[in-house]
């Protein structure tokens, strides 16, 4: 994008600096701020997170929702000392899809009672914002991330495994004979299978970089940037016996499970597409299934 088109867009946004605080022009998939209405001369290291406080990417980024999905959307967020209202736009400009934020900032706008501590109706709404934000993009049963949070995040550890050159691997899990639970001891006991799965999952990665979505059903996606096939399938292993050795209590009942996993691990030559890499993470999945379940194929 040259500099004297983002100033004309900038310029035709005039109009709106009575209504909001600050305008931005944000590239959502670098996550870099293009130019501002306080700040014209973009800063080429100045993320857009930045501005919240922010050290990692937002998990609820309502920019990059815009752009993929080419809708405006709307979100409340805030810093340390103001609450805004966020309108992210999606923009074509010269063959390529920007968005435009527009920052109101509300925190005038609501009843707030703080005491000397700085706590009270402030907290309770930056809490109720959090609350808010995390469950766009959170299972609601078994507290991993969502399928929209894949859609939004797993496209920027592609980006970043492209501009790094280092490894990415994306793999399905799936919990086998998983209808066999809910008929054998109702879908409540299930839902609870789901969940124990869940955290028995989590507590098998540690690194920060890692994260795991409830992708449908029993299925879910992991995702281990910058790990290449060997680190993938060692730690996979360790969820797999993880999975195999956890015993499960339904009243009377004991339970234990199996999982297969389908790792697809890639170098960012070999990347054609988001799809296509969960795809192919997929069908080693099934492959796994086809050769006796309780095991990984990659």
């Amino acid at each position: 994008m040259e500099e004297i088109g983002i100033d004309e867009i900038l310029n035709k946004l005039d109009i709106f600096e009575k209504s909001y605080e600050i305008i931005r022009i944000v590239d959502p998939v670098m996550k870099k701020v293009l130019t501002n209405n306080k700040n014209p001369v973009p800063k080429l290291d100045f993320n857009c997170f930045d501005f919240w406080g922010n050290s990692k990417v937002c998990d609820n980024c309502i920019s990059i929702r815009s752009y993929n999905d080419n809708k405006t959307y709307v979100k409340f967020e805030y810093t340390e000392n103001s609450i805004f209202l966020v309108t992210a736009i999606p923009y074509e400009f010269n063959g390529r899809r920007v968005v435009i934020e527009l920052l109101k900032d509300a925190t005038d706008s609501l009843v707030l009672n703080i005491n000397e501590d700085g706590l009270g109706e402030k907290s309770e709404i930056y809490e109720l914002i959090n609350n808010m934000n995390k469950g766009a993009t959170r299972d609601p049963l078994t507290g991993l991330y969502n399928r929209r949070y894949i859609n939004e995040k797993l496209p920027l550890d592609i980006i970043n495994m492209l501009l790094s050159d280092h490894n990415l691997s994306v793999i399905m899990a799936d919990i086998d004979f998983f209808k066999n639970v809910n008929d054998t001891y109702g879908h409540l006991a299930g839902d609870d299978v789901l969940k124990i799965f869940a955290q028995t999952l989590l507590g098998s990665i540690s690194r920060s970089s890692d994260w795991i979505a409830r992708y449908g059903g029993e299925e879910f996606l992991i995702c281990l940037p910058g790990a290449n096939q060997a680190v993938a399938i060692k730690i996979i292993e360790g969820m797999r016996k993880a999975v195999e050795d956890k015993e499960m209590i339904f009243g009377e009942n004991k339970l234990k499970i199996t999982a297969s996993f389908g790792i697809c691990s890639l170098k960012p030559t070999n990347l054609d597409s988001m799809e296509s890499m969960i795809k192919m993470a997929d069908e080693k999945l099934y492959l796994a299934k086809e050769n006796g379940r309780n095991r990984i194929e990659y």
